[in-house]
């Protein structure tokens, strides 16, 4: 970082498999991409749901902030999910005479968050909001709880950030609503048409706070068969008033008999077929051509519904979906965040020592503790690395790039899930890549490889062959179902070298090409004071994206206040004549 300081038929194929053969070696494969007609890439695209009330770190833990940042989050979502449904935001606690309106099921999830979340004081939303500063400068999604809490709340909750300099990026109006929808007990809805007429209150209220606030409503998870009920009635609900929809992806794949290949290869329809695809031919012909989409939880597959996971969800595969997912996704103008579940957990950070014990007992006691600093052992889990590859590009760029890949690639097969067990489906590249522009002055091309073999690729520029030097940074592994469970048993790790056309991508990988463009100069910085606002301004690149830092102390941590798209001068503060002196600088990340 550079500172600038300012103060098909299986046994056919098995017998394929035992037949002699002569190796041969496989071609290279041209990745090609063009740098006329990018598509603009939303600053903060990748980032994490963050349910945290069900664990006992903190949200102001510095051992967890500085894990967390390694990951480059563009986002983080507060408070979560389902564990947060019960949720009140003025004291970041769940309400537990609340809970008994949820199902049994719910009630479930709902109690651990009780016991943990209140044990620990609560997730509190300044607290949050501090963390995002410390790891780069997340933007915020905000979930509302529009089940249990009032409309006026959430007015007062816009009018909170909003008064406190807070910046939220979205609100979305509760947490998979659907899933409390019919007439049984427990429903807080009848349907999707309900649903949208009864929180809309909610969205008036936050309007009402905050006139800039982007308001998301429902739609059905991607991992339901579609056409659905849900979608349908929001596709024919004549006042579409909402200014965004945001979604969820849990693939509904089989838990037991079959093998971790079908899995794979299930998973590889998911992406070819139920990515992109669902948003141009389902979603947006669903909703008024100005609205945007946000896909705030997604896995490789559903999970049993009380945080425990099925595989690929954990795994070496489990990165390479959650990657080249991302990947595909920011080539869809409309699609502004996009990120899995969840950033503390076993898809996300690990912990090797839970520290429940303190939480549970201060709950018990009617008392609270401060875990932060105690030793969780915090590591990246397999899946996580994938993640962490592709967000270093995602959110350090401003632009995609139109990317190919050649006909001559490898490929992978496809498997749809049915009644009566996977069936093939097809195949697809086991290749797929995609480039950005950098807001800092870099290019990048992150691929992926689902197959077993090393595949040779030569990227080429505009029709050109690049000669310049790659810096690589890679995970891979043989095993596709390798898992990280602690910090010495972490076979799948963030690795990183040099390259130069043409470049070996593994087998079972992500990769992240990338190389300089241009050094980005110091900009001039000046300060300037009016209406009681301090504006710092400067004149810089309008191709570069700046992090505004601050900080009292010059050799302290300096949190970044915000990021700045180049064509952007200054950035104003209104504290500056309160509190202790300020340190102002810009950083391109």
């Amino acid at each position: 970082m550079r500172t600038f300081i300012v103060t098909v038929v299986r046994q056919a194929l098995l017998a394929a498999l035992l037949l002699p053969f002569t190796a041969m070696a496989q071609s290279t494969v041209t990745v090609s991409f063009t740098t006329t007609n990018a598509m603009p890439l939303n600053n903060g695209f990748a980032g994490f749901c963050t349910s945290m009330l069900t664990d006992a770190v903190e949200y102001y833990d510095t051992n967890f902030q500085q894990i967390t940042a390694t990951l480059s989050p563009g986002w983080l979502r507060y408070p979560g999910g389902a564990t947060e449904d019960a949720f009140e935001w003025t004291n970041g606690e769940t309400m537990t005479n609340w809970i008994n309106e949820f199902p049994a099921a719910e009630t479930n999830l709902l109690w651990p968050a009780a016991r943990l979340g209140n044990g620990k004081g609560g997730a509190k939303f300044c607290d949050f909001a501090v963390m995002c500063q410390g790891v780069g400068g997340a933007k915020i999604v905000v979930t509302i709880n529009g089940f249990t809490d009032s409309s006026n709340s959430a007015g007062a909750f816009a009018a909170y950030a909003l008064s406190n300099h807070i910046a939220v990026a979205a609100w979305e109006l509760c947490n998979e609503p659907y899933t409390f929808s019919g007439n049984g007990a427990g429903d807080f809805f009848l349907n999707a048409t309900d649903y949208v007429a009864r929180v809309k209150p909610y969205r008036d209220a936050i309007k009402a706070a905050d006139t800039n606030a982007l308001v998301a409503i429902y739609f059905s998870d991607a991992g339901y068969p579609e056409p659905n009920t849900w979608d349908n009635d929001l596709k024919n609900y004549s006042d579409k008033y909402w200014d965004a929809v945001v979604y969820h992806h849990y693939p509904a794949l089989p838990t037991s008999g079959v093998t971790f290949a079908d899995l794979m290869a299930m998973d590889n329809w998911e992406l070819a077929s139920n990515t992109t695809a669902r948003m141009t031919n389902y979603l947006i012909p669903d909703n008024n051509s100005n609205v945007i989409f946000l896909i705030s939880e997604f896995n490789p597959t559903r999970g049993n519904g009380a945080g425990g996971q099925y595989p690929p969800t954990t795994t070496l595969f489990g990165a390479i979906y959650t990657a080249e997912y991302l990947l595909r996704m920011s080539t869809i103008p409309q699609m502004k965040f996009v990120g899995p579940y969840q950033l503390l957990s076993n898809t996300g950070i690990g912990v090797t020592n839970n520290n429940y014990n303190p939480v549970t007992t201060a709950y018990a006691g009617n008392y609270t503790t401060n875990t932060a600093g105690l030793p969780f052992g915090f590591y990246l889990t397999a899946q996580v690395c994938g993640s962490a590859v592709a967000n270093c590009a995602l959110t350090r760029s401003t632009a995609v790039y139109p990317t190919s890949v050649g006909t001559n690639c490898p490929t992978v097969l496809v498997e749809t899930n049915s009644t009566d067990g996977p069936n093939i489906a097809g195949s697809i590249p086991a290749i797929y890549a995609q480039a950005y522009q950098g807001g800092n002055g870099r290019r990048y091309v992150v691929l992926t490889n689902k197959g077993s073999n090393a595949v040779p690729v030569q990227i080429t520029q505009d029709g050109v062959t690049l000669t310049n030097q790659f810096l690589k940074t890679f995970v891979t592994g043989s095993d596709p179902s390798a898992e990280n469970d602690s910090p010495q048993n972490s076979p799948v790790q963030i690795q990183s070298t040099t390259a130069t056309n043409t470049v070996t991508i593994p087998g079972y990988s992500v990769v992240r090409l990338e190389w300089t463009v241009f050094n980005v100069p110091q900009p001039s910085l000046t300060v300037t004071v009016a209406n009681s606002m301090q504006i710092l301004g400067w004149a810089g690149l309008t191709n570069v994206t700046y992090s505004v830092q601050g900080a009292t102390n010059l050799l302290a941590f300096w949190p970044t206040l915000g990021k700045v798209a180049g064509t952007q001068s200054n950035f104003s503060f209104t504290n500056w004549n309160t509190g202790p002196q300020q340190f102002y600088r810009l950083a391109v990340p």
